[in-house]
């Protein structure tokens, strides 16, 4: 038995002699050739060992080679497909035996590979002479029943990628990316140990660091379910996920993730997806809960912070189409559409309705609407504010959709200035040209507040509503106002017009001509009602309907108003009535007329009467001038022209016109003219 013993122990040591002497007696050049050779049959492509080659079988397998490339396509641009200054590789042998694969180190020093699509869709990495493999599974004794790998276990020991470098460019869709200084470790203990994977590469200049943790990878193996906990930061995104991954569909995940990103756009920018010109899509923060499979991402509970605006509610993003589309009900503090408005720097905004002293002209900037083709979306908002340029808008209902850069909002709830209303807004920015439509129905709003913010006018007080219908195209501010086209109502209820006394205006006018808002000098002129419908062409707007009712005085007007030019040529024709109905009452009740003509820009009109009008109307002439004889219409222009009454009747004044001698009688023309101080 002894014998047989040392014979054992003979063969053995010979045997791992022969592991150990056979290698260093073989040359390296036979290694070099038998590999070159090998995978040139296998690829077509050559093979090239420029350095050493190691190799040992005992205690590990291990083989280790230096300067080594891989040619590429005779079509790449890159001559060689891959290559590596070093590759250290060892691979346990006793586990071997048993099923298991326990590789001991695995170290890759400055590789270097390059990926690359043709502009037929051909990839780099399709081999000529490569054949496609069987197309059922394997019907021979080795293969059935299986789909396994056989391997009982993994292991893996010191495994790293130390400086590499990746590239990849579709000539297809042209994209182009490259990761740089590739550093990674990775370790699995066993297949049913935790796998872990740390370190950090370069992509577009930033440095991106990565660390992984799954806690069963025999699980992913298998098609199971893994606990997985994954942390990205970068200068241009931070992300964390904790939650579960599954390999179905691509990989199917569900878990809690926290999003953090300092500017959208620098984000797509860096990703290789740059956004058109304009502003908005800065920060964007989310937490919350999130799962998805292939191209579509869920977030419920999000908590989701953009662009200055606050979020709540659930989200479902879906890529791999052109455009990122998303989905979603919210509740938002507030909207601020201005963010998404380029602001011209020739700035022309609404001119100074409200008394300015000069209307600065419309913007000629171009307008830039195609950050609306960024993205898709179908969302649902209930926000507490709307911004939009300087409108305020309370809380709101909104459905917004956008696909190919045309977006469709509908308010259907509006609160704003202490009234309410609904609208419609439309802005196609998928045209060159810019395009916008509008339809708005207006109710109790408070006519001051409202009227500065949205045309900076200042003179009107009252509740007010409007109803609104404008389309307009254009690729400036100036062009769209040029090609301003609608029609609508406005009604004033309860209200005053601030600054402009018609009394006095009217006086003042008969004088002489005058000019500018101060003409009607600094008290208010009180109304029961004021309104009129409206209609615009090519961005002049035009009314025929202008009614003003207040107790004592009626006034009516038509006109236009040039939007473009901001300009006016308009007629009213302040009329003092006998009656003290205000809101409702007769219109037409009869009284004397003064017309007016409002001509010249908006922030200082000319204001002069239309004395033409009057004297060719001979009938209201007479009328006026009876009036004028009678005491009581004597009150009335007096009234009318900011003067004091007459204190009684049968006064020194009185006297005085009853021991006048009697005159020659005027015409109705030169009485007018009298009167009127001319």
């Amino acid at each position: 038995m002894s014998r047989l013993i040392a014979i054992l122990a003979g063969l053995v040591l010979i045997v791992i002699a022969a592991i150990i002497i056979v290698p260093m007696l073989i040359p390296m050049e036979t290694y070099k050739n038998q590999v070159v050779s090998v995978v040139k049959e296998q690829t077509g492509r050559d093979l090239r060992i420029d350095g050493d080659i190691g190799l040992s079988f005992f205690p590990n397998i291990a083989v280790s080679i230096e300067d080594v490339g891989f040619s590429n396509a005779d079509w790449a641009k890159e001559k060689e497909m891959a290559a590596m200054q070093e590759m250290h590789a060892s691979l346990k042998l006793m586990p071997l035996f048993s099923g298991n694969v326990e590789i001991d180190s695995f170290v890759l020093v400055d590789p270097v590979i390059h990926l690359e699509v043709r502009r037929d869709g051909t990839p780099n990495w399709q081999f000529e002479t490569a054949e496609a493999a069987p197309a059922g599974p394997s019907t021979d004794a080795e293969g059935a029943g299986g789909g396994g790998s056989g391997l009982g276990d993994l292991s893996l020991g010191e495994v790293s990628i130390q400086n590499g470098t990746a590239t990849y460019t579709n000539a297809q869709t042209g994209a182009s990316y490259a990761a740089e200084q590739v550093n990674i470790d990775l370790a699995l203990p066993g297949l049913d140990d935790p796998f872990l994977a740390e370190g950090s590469l370069v992509w577009n200049g930033d440095e991106i660091g990565i660390d992984l943790k799954a806690d069963r990878p025999r699980a992913l193996t298998e098609g199971g379910e893994t606990p997985v906990a994954l942390t990205i930061n970068a200068p241009k995104i931070n992300t964390s996920y904790s939650g579960t991954l599954k390999p179905l569909d691509g990989l199917a995940f569900a878990g809690d993730v926290s999003l953090d990103v300092p500017s959208v756009r620098d984000l797509a920018a860096w990703a290789g997806s740059p956004m058109p010109a304009g502003d908005g899509f800065g920060a964007l923060s989310i937490e919350g809960k999130a799962s998805g499979s292939g191209n579509t991402y869920r977030f419920t509970d999000a908590k989701i912070g953009f662009d200055g605006m606050n979020a709540t509610g659930a989200l479902t993003v879906t890529t791999g189409g052109t455009r990122p589309k998303l989905a979603g009900n919210l509740a938002v503090d507030r909207i601020d559409v201005n963010t998404y408005l380029a602001e011209s720097e020739g700035g022309g905004g609404g001119g100074s309705g409200g008394g300015g002293n000069a209307d600065s002209g419309w913007s000629t900037e171009p307008i830039d609407l195609s950050g609306l083709k960024a993205v898709d979306a179908d969302l649902s908002f209930a926000a507490q504010e709307i911004l939009f340029q300087q409108i305020r808008i309370g809380e709101s209902a909104l459905k917004l959709a956008l696909s190919n850069g045309v977006l469709n909002a509908n308010l259907s709830k509006l609160t704003l200035y202490e009234g309410s209303g609904s609208g419609t807004l439309t802005v196609n920015g998928a045209s060159a040209t810019p395009q916008v439509k509008a339809n708005f129905k207006l109710a109790g709003l408070d006519a001051e507040p409202f009227l500065t913010d949205a045309a900076d006018f200042q003179r009107l007080q009252g509740k007010t509503a409007i109803d609104l219908s404008v389309a307009t195209a254009g690729r400036s501010q100036r062009d769209m106002v040029a090609a301003l086209d609608g029609n609508g109502s406005v009604k004033f209820t309860n209200g005053k017009i601030k600054g402009i006394n018609l009394a006095q205006l009217t006086r003042t006018v008969l004088s002489a001509a005058t000019t500018g808002w101060q003409s009607g000098g600094t008290q208010d002129t009180d109304f029961s009602e004021l309104g009129g419908t409206f209609t615009i062409t090519d961005g002049v707007l035009s009314n025929n309907d202008l009614a003003l009712l207040s107790p004592l005085i009626r006034v009516t007007g038509s006109g236009t108003a040039n939007i473009l030019q901001k300009t006016l040529d308009y007629r009213v024709e302040p009329k003092l009535a006998a009656t003290l109905e205000g809101q409702g009452g007769e219109q037409q009740a009869t009284g004397i007329e003064v017309p007016i003509l409002i001509t010249g820009s908006w922030s200082n009109p000319r204001f002069a009467p239309d004395l033409k009008s009057m004297i060719q109307n001979r009938e209201n002439i007479e009328k006026t001038i009876k009036s004028i004889k009678e005491d009581k219409g004597k009150g009335l222009l007096r009234s009318l022209m900011g003067q004091p009454a007459e204190e009684t009747e049968g006064s020194d004044g009185a006297a005085a016109e009853e021991e006048a001698p009697a005159e020659t009688k005027p015409s109705p023309e030169e009485a007018l003219k009298k009167l009127f101080g001319q």
